[in-house]
């Protein structure tokens, strides 16, 4: 394990996240209705009772999310090196971090406005006789709320964890446990050395990275013959 596959798996979480609630609207604290991550990727949003679905705009917001989570998962396994991989898995996961934030506001801060807009339209003149129209607005309009659920807080930490652990993998840091298993031992004063002990050597990242960082080192020829398709030396 190294913190691109930690990036990964923070990813593929993200991807997960989308179909959990990430919004649900209620009256007096009465759920009335609510959307995934996929429901504001397709634009429906259901009822609780389940029996009708409300088709409003794909979010725009939410779609970029999406795409940006597969396409930096999918680079993070195409590009070589790791170095590669890493900046682009933490550049698409930081930008899905700041569009998924941003989005949500302003989609909420719209359906506020939308029903604001609604409730000021005019009322009808013989209900008008028994209740003041402006306190029955704005009693209606108290009593409505749009609250963000896990699914959607899961997202956002989710491209957090990856965009951290990419950024620690493009610097090449190794994972703390490893480096906390040789505290009480001497470190080799060869960085290369000390590099090559501090990889997995079963991981076919690490080893791209350790030649990246030393490509004249010591342990390149041996780094190579262990990263899969090389050709067993003769």
């Amino acid at each position: 394990m190294n913190w691109l596959n930690i990036a990964r798996a923070a990813k593929v979480l993200a991807l997960v996240a989308f179909v959990l609630p990430w919004l649900v609207v209620s009256c007096n604290g009465t759920p009335l209705a609510e959307a995934s991550g996929i429901d504001l990727v397709t634009g429906g949003v259901r009822t609780m009772n389940q029996e009708v679905s409300e088709n409003r705009s794909p979010q725009w917001w939410a779609i970029a999310t999406l795409a940006l989570v597969v396409i930096g998962l999918g680079l993070s396994f195409a590009l070589k090196p790791a170095r590669r991989a890493a900046a682009a898995l933490g550049g698409a996961a930081a930008g899905g971090l700041v569009l998924c934030a941003l989005g949500m506001m302003l989609m909420i801060g719209s359906f506020k406005s939308e029903f604001a807009e609604k409730m000021n339209e005019p009322q009808d003149a013989a209900a008008n006789q028994f209740f003041d129209p402006t306190e029955m607005q704005k009693a209606m309009a108290e009593a409505i709320r749009f609250e963000t659920r896990f699914g959607y807080w899961l997202e956002l930490l989710a491209l957090a964890g990856a965009a951290g652990a990419a950024f620690m993998a493009f610097s090449g840091r190794p994972l703390p446990l490893a480096g906390g298993a040789r505290a009480t031992t001497t470190a080799p004063a060869d960085p290369d050395v000390a590099y090559w002990d501090s990889i997995d050597k079963t991981d076919a990242a690490a080893l791209e990275e350790y030649i990246y960082r030393f490509p004249e080192g010591r342990f390149v020829d041996l780094a190579r013959s262990r990263l899969p398709g090389a050709t067993p030396p003769a």
